[in-house]
């Protein structure tokens, strides 16, 4: 396949300079929130909103990237390819863009899908009494074996198949990856406590998204699907107004995660959830339309032993001995797949879902 020459940054800092030369051409209005923390080239970290549009409009479309992280990389690339090619100069009448870059810029720099503090940030809005996952208990010590050889990956493989034969496939997938609150140390730990992050974005969302009477949002993420499919997903099922909006402006093709019919489990504690649940607490009436998209890009085994490998080396491993560096680049693999056609597809589909939530916008 060829290769995408340069149309994806090749570290967070690159990423985040392109995206803000690219927002600042397009006459955006930027606020940058630093993050405590640096990254590993000790430069600084930080969630960065960039708004074009009338500051007053009752509209809004808005777009995140990185809240796992390393899924800014194309998040990011797909922000920064729109903002150039004119969408700023193409908002219907009484609405703003808001772009909002590197939910997660820690995990973004670091090449982790996780945060500081090893929480998964879309499993990290739920509010207490918070979701028991008693499968997860149970796979917790395998999924996290003290050592990463090839005879604990056998015996880690082994109980999840074990797992898998005795509970089935549907409940596997439930317990590894709808969230967990006990295990701090764990694969998609959500926290117990809202991260930097979580009170950075709930910032942004009262500051940007309460005063407006029409939205439309979008998440990026990647890792999950077939190989360059964007699925549509909302957390809300057939008949909420989130999702019929959804389905009225992007199509049939929009799936549900809480319906069991999206190539994701039914999470808890998402961002778009919170925002949802935002809107709705004030009373006020406002149409909401609040997806991400989700691109494919290798088989889910694959993924789920990166994911276990990461996990394994920032808790026992050295991240720059010779396997920590090999873990990080099959973590950048199986999140980004840096092939021409691949970047071709994520940006074509990305276009026309906000070609066409520009359009639900505009007739309303």
């Amino acid at each position: 396949m060829a290769a995408t020459k340069g149309l994806f940054a090749q570290s967070y800092a690159e990423a985040r300079a392109r995206f803000l030369a690219a927002a600042d051409a397009a006459g955006a209005r930027i606020e940058s929130e630093p993050h405590p923390l640096r990254g590993p080239d000790g430069g600084t970290l930080a969630i960065d909103a960039a708004l074009i549009g009338p500051a007053d409009a009752s509209k809004l479309l808005a777009m995140t990237s990185g809240t796992h992280g390393i899924e800014g990389y194309t998040g990011s690339a797909i922000q920064s390819k729109l903002l150039k090619e004119g969408l700023a100069e193409r908002l219907p009448a009484d609405t703003a863009l808001l772009f909002i870059h590197a939910v997660n810029p820690w995990g973004f720099a670091h090449g982790r899908r996780v945060n500081e503090d090893n929480i998964d940030l879309n499993r990290n809005f739920a509010l207490p009494p918070f979701p028991e996952n008693a499968g997860y208990a149970l796979l917790h010590d395998a999924l996290v074996p003290g050592e990463w050889t090839e005879d604990t990956r056998a015996k880690s493989r082994s109980a999840q198949g074990a797992f898998i034969g005795k509970h089935g496939l549907e409940a596997f997938i439930a317990a590894l990856s709808t969230g967990q609150y006990t295990h701090p140390d764990g694969l998609f730990y959500g926290g117990q406590a809202p991260s930097w992050s979580n009170r950075v974005m709930r910032s942004i969302f009262e500051r940007e998204f309460l005063p407006r009477k029409t939205l439309a949002f979008i998440d990026i993420h990647t890792g999950l699907g077939e190989r360059g499919a964007g699925e549509v997903l909302c957390t809300e099922a057939p008949g909420h107004p989130v999702f019929e909006l959804g389905r009225k402006w992007l199509g049939p093709d929009i799936r549900s995660t809480s319906a069991g019919t999206s190539v994701s489990a039914d999470v808890r504690g998402t961002m778009k959830s919170a925002l949802i649940d935002l809107l709705a607490s004030d009373g006020n009436e406002r149409q909401t339309m609040a997806i991400s998209i989700e691109y494919g890009t290798v088989p889910q085994d694959r993924v789920g032993a990166a994911l276990q490998a990461d996990n394994w080396l920032y808790r026992h491993g050295d991240p720059e001995s010779a396997l920590g560096r090999e873990i990080a680049r099959e973590m950048r693999t199986v999140f980004l797949v840096e092939e021409a056609d691949w970047a071709e597809t994520i940006h074509e589909q990305a276009a026309r879902h906000v070609g066409n939530a520009l359009k639900g916008l505009a007739s309303t």
